[in-house]
């Protein structure tokens, strides 16, 4: 078998893919009347702000989202600690930044709505996650799901072994960070002020652009003869996106599911309605962990996933794929159009005149040119001159 063929078996057989926006913004089943408890909520091992969304289902007609406000919310540990949660938005429950679960400790998260109710989940353990043993790239080739053409670009794969540890059920997140660069970096800057031309301190031919997963990536091992997952595909960076064109960098979380949350997870895809979108309309209700401990006996929605978590940091450059096929992008090819055809060239004592007219919106100065005096000034549309426009100028504190 080919490796691109060998690549798209992987990739259909190891991954489980569900497009969405944000999690449970969306209209499940039931009227307004009759609405359901919906839970968003994920606790983990690390040290951060952790959050529980609450709202509540309306009808199919409805596109509004019905916000649980005025809850009471707490996280309970198997031996006894309560962390009571704070509302910061409508519908939103924080804890401190402060706060981790602990690896090997089990928890309850319970919610007390504005009307008495009271729902409880049950008892989830924190199973510790195994290391990403590897993450790396390869040049491949993939059919586009929604045009079937093929697609080239670099498929970064993860190696993962969970011998030794409880757990064989696994979501993941990627965070992407690269390099955007622009072909005309402008040299100087225009003080309205004191009109002058000021030569510029911080260089702004280079930024920084971000993505991050918007998909639910799954993986499991229940089918497989051993304890390791190799060659899971987990992130395509196609060649026609800009992501590649320097240098980037992949961020990759790998959560222990226990079994029942991936379970809520298969069964929100089983129940899906349309096979693609994760919280797209659905069938009927997809009840997760939750349950009514105190109240009217009904369905809640959603779940409280525990999980611990590890991640894995690898940076990627074009020349490594060049020889397997990988095209590089280009950056801004507009720009050399503009340059060709729209640039502006202002002489040193026309700048003040230009710069307080409506045709300097949106312009910044490349450079000076003096083939003979008194020389002028090239002036370009700023995304062509000033990385910032499309990107951070702020070097992230991992890069390397």
């Amino acid at each position: 078998m080919s490796r691109s063929k060998k690549n798209i078996v992987y990739l259909f057989l190891s991954i489980i893919v569900l497009s969405c926006i944000e999690p449970y913004e969306h209209n499940f089943i039931g009227e307004t009347e009759n609405s359901l408890l919906v839970v968003d909520a994920i606790l983990t091992n690390e040290i951060k702000t952790h959050t529980v969304k609450l709202s509540y289902t309306s009808s199919l007609e409805s596109e509004d989202l019905i916000l649980a406000k005025g809850a009471t919310v707490t996280i309970e540990s198997e031996n006894g600690e309560i962390v009571n949660l704070t509302e910061s938005l409508p519908g939103n429950y924080v804890t401190d930044s402060t706060y981790a679960g602990m690896i090997g400790e089990s928890y309850m998260l319970r919610v007390i709505t504005e009307n008495g109710n009271e729902y409880l989940s049950t008892k989830e353990a924190l199973n510790e996650a195994p290391p990403i043993d590897s993450l790396y790239g390869r040049y491949v080739q993939l059919p586009s799901k929604e045009s079937g053409d093929i697609l080239n670009g670099v498929q970064i794969f993860l190696v993962t072994d969970w011998q030794n540890y409880e757990v064989s059920t696994f979501r993941y997140t990627w965070e992407e960070t690269y390099e955007w660069r622009v072909p005309y970096p402008s040299y100087y800057l225009w003080d309205e002020t004191s009109e002058k031309l000021i030569l510029r301190t911080q260089s702004v031919d280079k930024c920084f652009r971000q993505e991050t997963s918007s998909s639910l990536i799954m993986g499991s091992g229940i089918a497989l003869n051993n304890q390791k997952l190799t060659e899971f595909p987990v992130h395509f960076i196609n060649e026609a996106d800009p992501n590649l064109a320097y240098k980037t960098a992949v961020h990759v979380k790998q959560y222990a599911l226990s079994a029942s949350t991936y379970q809520f997870y298969k069964r929100l895809q089983e129940n899906n309605e349309s096979g693609g979108s994760l919280f797209d309309k659905q069938k009927g209700n997809v009840v997760g962990n939750m349950e009514v401990f105190k109240g009217p006996q009904e369905s809640v929605l959603g779940n409280f996933e525990v999980s611990g978590v590890s991640s894995k940091l690898a940076f990627f450059v074009p020349k490594t794929f060049v020889p397997d096929g990988f095209n590089i992008p280009l950056l801004n090819a507009q720009c050399n159009f503009v340059y060709r055809t729209s640039s502006d060239s202002i002489p040193p004592a026309g700048l003040t005149d230009y710069f307080s007219s409506s045709e300097s919106a949106g312009k910044g100065i490349w450079a000076f040119f003096m083939p003979e005096p008194p020389g002028f000034y090239i002036i370009l549309s700023e995304p062509c001159t000033d990385c910032r426009i499309n990107g951070d100028i702020e070097i992230p504190t991992f890069w390397e």
